[in-house]
């Protein structure tokens, strides 16, 4: 399959390690349209993006983050589609996600470090102890996620760090992964 082709490019990662900015970087890079989740949702659910999740609960939320999800990849033909992981723990979407994946999509992992991915979701700032251990409760967050993330990218999957790159520099060295040139 062509990088560029038919098949698309999907991006999972764990809050923080960029899926949003590098799926943009990336499809302006390969002259691909981006379609991210987290955008997806929110404009369905009429709220701003950045409060979503609070502002609908986190049971809404999540049902109509799994049926946009599911959505998206049903239709991936030519597009980089940012779907971060929250997304994973629905099993209809890990399912769609496979079902792309056999049809030829790219999945494309991206990782960071745990103190990055902190940083990344404003966590690096001193917390008032009332709110017990956040660190942690993040810390077992991301374990789970990037557990979620792994076996639903497949061992095909591209795996590219972000914890020291720009979004720039990630979607060049993931459009090197993935075959095609790198980005200007």
């Amino acid at each position: 399959m062509s990088p560029t082709g038919p098949d698309g490019i999907v991006l999972l990662g764990a809050p923080g390690a960029g899926c949003g900015s590098v799926a943009r970087a990336l499809g302006r890079a390969m002259g691909l349209p981006v379609r991210d989740l987290g955008a997806v949702v929110a404009e369905r659910l009429g709220v701003e993006e950045s409060l979503a999740l609070v502002a609908v609960g986190e049971e809404r939320y999540r049902r109509v983050e799994a049926e946009a999800a599911c959505a998206l990849l049903a239709d991936l033909a030519g597009t980089v589609t940012a779907l971060g992981s929250g997304c994973l723990a629905d099993a209809g979407v890990r399912s769609a996600l496979e079902r792309a994946r056999c049809g030829g999509a790219r999945t494309v992992l991206l990782t960071a470090t745990t103190r990055r991915l902190a940083t990344r979701n404003g966590l690096d700032a001193p917390r008032s102890v009332a709110l017990g251990n956040v660190h942690h409760a993040f810390t077992q967050m991301l374990r789970a996620r990037e557990d979620l993330c792994r076996r639903a990218a497949g061992a095909e999957a591209v795996v590219v760090d972000t914890t020291s790159t720009t979004p720039e520099q990630a979607a060049a060295e993931t459009a090197g992964l993935l075959g095609a040139p790198a980005p200007s």
